[in-house]
């Protein structure tokens, strides 16, 4: 049967950690016969990929694709359970050996993702060097979520917002009178589980029906590359609601309940490659030809709730990320452990209930990046990462109100 090898991680049966946490765990190797090797070696490993072509056609009709590509490392740290580099063969006799290890998560690290044209990737690898075959890879992914970059809830206002914009349709001297979209949010920052009220107000002073009035979350993802500054955008739909229209000559007020699903922290400045923002999106779509009035506020996804009691153990994470190569430790004797990291990166006497984790659906796992990375497993191939998911109310739960639409619900 070969070598069976088995990666678990002590007291954490999800595998998802913090970054800036210790994990530790543990390898275990069985083999029912004697097997010849040269090394069996451990690496805990993270970074982050892109890739995509682009197709094109010239001036004489010619087409052709260009591939464009983009690395960037977060940790690299390796240690040897049997031989080393310079070993020569040796006989693995039938049994069962397990090894504990520990490694630190660099504090700067991005949480991990999965999109179509990149990912954001964490994982252990045991790697079985034998004579005359190919290297055997055994891996085990696990997430990493960031909630200490201080930019992030920097950038954050936790006082009400608007924005508003009009449309008109036509032209000159037939223009029609404005469609306005006003929107309100109580703040910008939200966290995966909370519910944000989305007031919209929609003035149809046009000869225009507005037949279906749409708010949405939408994650917006930039990919980069390494040689050139070409770049490529995805938008992703993460939440959505809608409602009827507004007649001509007409006003409505709408309140939305929006709720935040399992999604990654938004992430501008921890990652090179891979950028990932949010956008509340308010469409007013409106019958025939016409172009649809729409209006657009960036919102922040936080990997933990906004608060005083919270952010004061956010340290400040704006230094350069260097890969951590010497993190990795074994820990040494019959039946160790490595002493278990936190579960949550913030004070035990803090009233905010643990949350929850759970696969963001609408993140489609990528394919492995042709060239550059050893080949993969299927596990890892089907891997979703996990993210936090917090029970907290919205802000207006906190003041007692009630939305307009459940006002209405009731007459």
């Amino acid at each position: 049967m070969g070598i069976i090898t088995q990666i678990l991680f002590h007291n954490n049966t999800q595998g998802v950690f913090y970054a800036g946490q210790t994990i530790s765990g543990q390898v275990t190797l069985s083999t029912d016969k004697e097997i010849q090797i040269k090394a069996i070696r451990l690496k805990v490993k993270g970074h982050a990929e892109t890739h995509w072509t682009e197709s094109r056609t010239d001036s004489n009709n010619k087409a052709t694709s260009e591939s464009y590509s983009g690395f960037e490392k977060y940790l690299s740290s390796k240690a040897y359970l049997l031989g080393s580099t310079i070993s020569t063969e040796m006989s693995l006799p039938p049994g069962t050996r397990s090894y504990n290890f520990a490694c630190q998560i660099p504090i700067n690290c991005p949480s991990s993702f999965e999109g179509t044209h990149g990912r954001i990737l964490y994982r252990v690898d045991v790697i079985i060097v034998q004579p005359w075959k190919y290297d055997s890879l055994f891996s085990r992914p696990f997430t990493v979520i960031q909630v200490m970059d201080i930019s992030t809830y920097n950038s954050v206002s936790q006082v009400p917002v608007q924005a508003r914009t009009e449309k008109t349709f036509g032209v000159w001297p037939f223009r029609s009178d404005p469609l306005t979209l006003e929107l309100n949010l109580p703040q910008t920052g939200f966290v995966p589980g909370q519910t944000v009220p989305v007031n919209v107000l929609v003035g149809n002073e046009s000869k225009i029906r507005v037949y279906e009035v749409k708010v949405g979350l939408s994650m917006m993802i930039t990919y980069h590359c390494d040689r050139s500054s070409e770049t490529n955008n995805e938008r992703k739909s993460v939440a959505k609601l809608k409602a009827d229209g507004v007649m001509r000559n007409s006003r409505k007020m709408y309140d939305f309940q929006l709720l935040i699903p399992s999604t990654p922290p938004s992430c501008f400045n921890l990652c090179r490659i891979i950028k990932i923002g949010y956008q509340i999106e308010v469409v007013a779509k409106v019958k025939g030809m016409h172009i649809n009035g729409t209006l657009i506020m960036p919102v922040t996804i936080c990997g933990v709730p906004i608060s005083p009691q919270m952010v004061q153990y956010i340290p400040d994470s704006s230094t350069p990320i260097v890969p951590v190569e010497r993190a990795l430790t074994l820990v040494e004797g019959e039946g160790a452990c490595a002493p278990a990291a936190p579960p949550y990166p913030w004070s035990d006497d803090c009233t905010l209930a643990p949350p929850s984790y759970a696969e963001a659906m609408h993140i489609e796992p990528e394919r492995p990046s042709q060239g550059q990375q050893e080949e993969e497993n299927s596990a890892e191939k089907s891997y979703k990462p996990l993210y936090p998911v917090f029970n907290v109310p919205s802000p207006t739960e906190e003041k007692g109100e009630k939305s307009v639409l459940e006002k209405e619900e009731k007459k």
